[in-house]
């Protein structure tokens, strides 16, 4: 049986780590974080510039390209996240000094939070099919009035993000933590350390992250709100102005996510490792020393 956790605790120690070793992060994640920015920028432009005449010409063909684009720039996202936060657990755990200025390496931690990360997002696609199929049949054997359209995808809308949450809880708030300090696999190890702790990670996760989440929700909402297609336009018309806009303010939404990152990957990593100490019942340590 594992030992319960403490969501105050491992919540302080998580703010005490990022206001202790912020400079220390910011020399670990500074260069994978800039090339995350340069890809999301070129692919998302690109992306949206494709997006635009598909919806122009009704002709997808165009799209494959963008596509790929995409999914090349998620395989990256994830390798250099598994590398910034491994980087940062090391700083966590005492196995890296703070002066760091540049941090770029590829060993076995960061191969397994890898393999862990791309585990987590095939999970999540799987279950975003599931929830597609469903949302489907319910339109279909329905009334295909607007009003159900609009509460069949709300409903699919919470389906994805409170299965994310779940499966975040169980697979990845303590992932880091594993990859550098065992060597097991580290979504079975995680799922095993997490099973008595559910709800308590899911706290965890909403204490550190939904304000963030809910700021950015609403500084996108306030920006949606200037690109806002003109009354009375069709469906195609407002994706397109839609699209327009957020290919427009791509530099703002790169930027923004470059300024969030250090608060992220501290707040995810110092969690990880204060609760992946809780449950291993070992010796508190103070990470922000």
């Amino acid at each position: 049986m594992t030992r319960p956790i403490s969501v105050g605790a491992t919540v302080r120690d998580a703010y005490a780590f990022l206001g202790a070793h912020f400079s220390g992060i910011i020399g670990v994640i500074w260069l994978p974080t800039v090339l995350i920015s340069i890809a999301q920028f070129f692919t998302f432009h690109r992306f949206y510039n494709d997006m635009v005449n598909v919806l122009a010409s009704d002709n997808t063909t165009p799209m494959a390209p963008a596509l790929l684009m995409l999914l090349g720039y998620v395989v990256a996202k994830l390798l250099l996240s598994a590398l910034m936060c491994v980087g940062v657990v090391q700083l966590a755990l005492g196995g890296r000094p703070a002066s760091a200025l540049i941090y770029i390496a590829f060993g076995p931690s960061e191969g397994r939070l890898f393999r862990a990360f791309c585990g987590f997002v095939g999970l999540l696609f799987m279950g975003a099919i599931m929830v597609l199929i469903f949302a489907n049949i319910a339109m279909t054997t329905g009334a295909r009035s607007h009003g159900v359209e609009e509460g069949v995808s709300a409903l699919m809308m919470l389906a994805l993000v409170a299965g994310t949450v779940l499966l975040a809880a169980r697979l990845l708030a303590l992932a880091p933590a594993i990859a550098v300090g065992e060597t097991a696999p580290v979504l079975r190890r995680a799922w095993a350390l997490s099973a008595g702790n559910f709800w308590r990670l899911v706290g965890v996760l909403l204490a550190l992250f939904l304000p963030l989440f809910l700021f950015s929700i609403l500084l996108e909402l306030g920006l949606a709100q200037k690109g806002a297609a003109p009354t009375g336009a069709t469906p195609a018309l407002q994706v397109i102005a839609a699209m327009m806009h957020a290919r427009q303010i791509l530099p703002l939404t790169c930027g923004l996510s470059f300024f969030f990152s250090p608060l992220v990957i501290g707040l995810y990593c110092g969690a990880s490792v204060s609760a992946w100490r809780a449950v291993k019942d070992e010796p508190a340590v103070d990470i922000a020393v």
